[in-house]
């Protein structure tokens, strides 16, 4: 073997060797760098699988807190899968109904069973087969819970209650019907309180008005019969008078002028009991308007026109007087604000209820815009209306004319008349 071939042979073992060598280093640097990520990995995960646990134990914290909250209040949530039932019932249904939770996911019709006959019309979609609205809007009556307070509305074994909700797409793609229900017993007995507060103050109103029309007409009856006799009787003795003196021209203008006293005094007390108690209105109503109308209308010179349906003549008195001054106040508003040429007066039977309504062609202006305080023949005509149990709408926009228009029940005796 040659000195070459020798040092060919050992170039070629100490370059394998450094391969050798390299290779191994490169596989150990593999090794340590996959042991490396494998290590960050399963640590990653640890501390994913930590934050995970955490995050889960906060929500569970957070839905038992929220839990407790909703059932130390006087609500429910409720989750509702047509067709199907209650996915989910807050426990605090227990404070509201005489069920628990887990009876109406058992079966969601004891909800319908705990609630007022009368008041299931928006409850169908509790049926099997009937399709959920897409909002939910229910106020009514239920059962007191069993373990009720001895509070004033639970006495009485009943309470209201308030649903809301609307329609979601569940996970599973299906329709939910996700809502609350809502004790709202104080509130609706502070209404029921109020409206009945105010039909006692309606009614005293009534009275108060019925009382103030008969001493009206108690007043105009004594101007005018008996004051109204005492200046007749006085302008008798004075053309006695008359007949008995001389010639004397200073004495017969004493006179004339005493004379003149007399008839204004009279044509005054006519008038003043006319404001009482117009005397046209114990001629009937339809008497009464056109009264009014040539009285106050006519001198302005504005057109009217009236047509009144034959049941006007047979109204109560009590109703007739309100009616008529309703159409008196309005004929005061018609001079005053509207500038108006020509009015209709209509009363019609329609069904069951009297429909007055007084029109011009003024300028009209908006309902929205008239401050009660400032307007009370508005509010005066409202309440005369509110008092026989009817409703009053003003329709009017700025040149447009104004139309008031009352409607009132037909009075029973009047009622077998019908329509015109």
């Amino acid at each position: 073997m040659s000195l070459a071939h020798a040092a060919t042979e050992l170039t070629h073992v100490g370059t394998s060797r450094q391969l050798t060598l390299t290779t191994g280093l490169l596989l150990a640097l593999v090794f340590a760098a996959m042991a490396g990520i494998a290590a960050w990995s399963w640590l990653n995960r640890r501390r994913l699988l930590e934050r995970r646990r955490n995050a889960e134990a906060e929500l569970r914290a957070t839905q038992n807190r929220l839990a407790q909250l909703s059932n130390q209040l006087p609500l429910a949530l409720f989750s509702f899968r047509p067709g199907y039932g209650f996915d989910a019932v807050s426990d605090g249904i227990e404070h509201l109904l005489p069920v628990t939770a887990q009876q109406l996911l058992a079966d969601p019709m004891q909800l319908l069973a705990a609630v007022a006959a009368d008041d299931r019309a928006g409850l169908q979609w509790l049926n099997v087969g009937e399709d959920c609205p897409t909002r939910l809007e229910w106020l009514g009556r239920c059962l007191a819970p069993r373990a009720a307070n001895t509070a004033a509305e639970d006495a009485a074994g009943v309470r209201w209650l308030q649903m809301r909700g609307s329609v979601d797409i569940g996970p599973g793609g299906e329709r939910l019907l996700a809502g609350v229900i809502v004790d709202v017993t104080p509130l609706m007995s502070t209404q029921q309180a109020l409206e009945s507060s105010r039909e006692e103050l309606r009614q005293l109103a009534t009275y108060r008005e019925n009382e103030r029309e008969q001493e009206y007409r108690r007043l105009a009856r004594e101007f005018h019969d008996e004051l109204g006799q005492l200046l007749t009787s006085a302008r008798m003795q004075l053309q006695w008078l008359e007949g008995r003196i001389g010639d004397e021209q200073a004495t017969r203008g004493a006179l004339a002028a005493i004379e003149t006293i007399i008839g204004e005094a009279y044509r005054s007390v006519k008038s003043i009991a006319a404001e009482l108690r117009p005397p046209a209105l114990n001629l009937g109503l339809p008497a009464a308007i056109e009264w009014q109308a040539e009285r106050v209308l006519a001198p302005a010179g504005l057109q009217f026109t009236v047509a009144l349906a034959p049941v006007a003549e047979s109204l109560p008195d009590a109703i007739a007087t309100a009616l008529f001054r309703i159409v008196q106040e309005a004929f005061t508003n018609v001079l005053r604000y509207a500038g108006a040429r020509r009015v209709h007066v209509s009363l019609r039977a329609d069904g069951g209820e009297l429909v007055l309504s007084v029109a011009d062609d003024g300028c009209g202006f908006d309902p929205a815009g008239v401050a009660a305080g400032e307007h009370f023949g508005l509010v005066g005509m409202r309440e005369r209306v509110a008092a026989l149990h009817g409703t009053l709408d003003i329709d009017s926009a700025a040149g447009e004319g104004t139309r008031i228009t009352a409607r009132l029940p037909l009075p029973a005796i009047t009622a077998t008349e019908g329509p015109p």
